[in-house]
């Protein structure tokens, strides 16, 4: 996708998908590819979407688990939801540079549809600290094939971490943490399978302008604006933008 091909239409949909998505991760703490690759697969082929994610979801979460502090703690409770996870991601990309692209958006659509159902079962849910040992496994391989068909790691093992129960700081900091390493193979394969080449790593850098951004206007809204009210409207959004794909995906 050469720069010279993007109209200022384009350019403004790209910046303004990456502007709301940092509102919502410096608000909430997550919601970058939930956000920023729907709304940009409205104007490119959701490969090219999720390829443009790099730079992104890479800096943003280097920022935000070193910010976090708990990068250590995370690695030695769920390690093996971490391996699982990069060996799922690596699967669910090779599933991705070979299936129609339709078939990606409804896939994607559906997720996100899931994401806003699954909230509330989330707050619903109390998963004991003893049964870690043998979901950790399953959860990482799970969210690394969703992660690797859509470039969406977070649904799966955000409903999880809920249920766990972990304070914010641990949250904010595990989260990081997955996002940084099990996005990795997803990248891995799509630079190898020329889906980013230097076009689309040029634009990954340049969406990391709106996106912080937007993650400045999320910090300043998060002591302003109630938690609840704010999900609320995210979700609202979220789930307008999984039935649009889906539209797209039969039409």
């Amino acid at each position: 996708m050469p720069l010279s091909e993007l109209d200022l239409s384009a350019i403004l949909v790209i910046a303004f998908a990456y502007l709301l998505a940092g509102v919502a991760k410096g608000s909430v703490g997550f919601g970058l590819p939930l956000i920023a690759v729907p709304i940009v697969a409205s104007i490119v082929p959701v490969p090219t979407a999720i390829a443009l994610t790099l730079a992104p979801i890479l800096i943003s979460n280097i920022h935000q688990a070193a910010s976090a502090a708990r990068p250590a703690t995370a690695l030695r409770r769920f390690w093996p939801l971490i391996l699982c996870m990069v060996a799922g991601s690596a699967l669910g990309a090779q599933i991705l540079t070979r299936i129609d692209r339709d078939s990606i958006s409804i896939t994607v659509g559906v997720l996100l549809l899931g994401f806003v159902a699954s909230r509330g079962l989330a707050a619903r849910l109390d998963v004991p600290r003893r049964a870690e040992r043998w979901l950790n496994p399953v959860v990482g391989l799970a969210s690394g094939l969703l992660g690797g068909v859509s470039g969406m790691l977070g649904p799966l093992f955000l409903i999880y971490l809920v249920a766990l129960r972990l304070t914010r700081d641990a949250f904010v900091g595990t989260v990081s943490v997955f996002y940084l390493i099990g996005i990795l193979p997803l990248y891995v394969t799509l630079i190898a399978s020329g889906v980013i080449a230097r076009n689309e790593a040029i634009i990954s850098l340049l969406a990391c302008a709106p996106l912080f951004a937007g993650i400045w206007a999320g910090v300043w809204l998060r002591g302003r604006v109630s938690q609840a009210g704010f999900m609320r409207l995210l979700l609202a959004m979220i789930c307008l933008v999984g039935l649009n794909l889906i539209r797209r995906g039969f039409l």
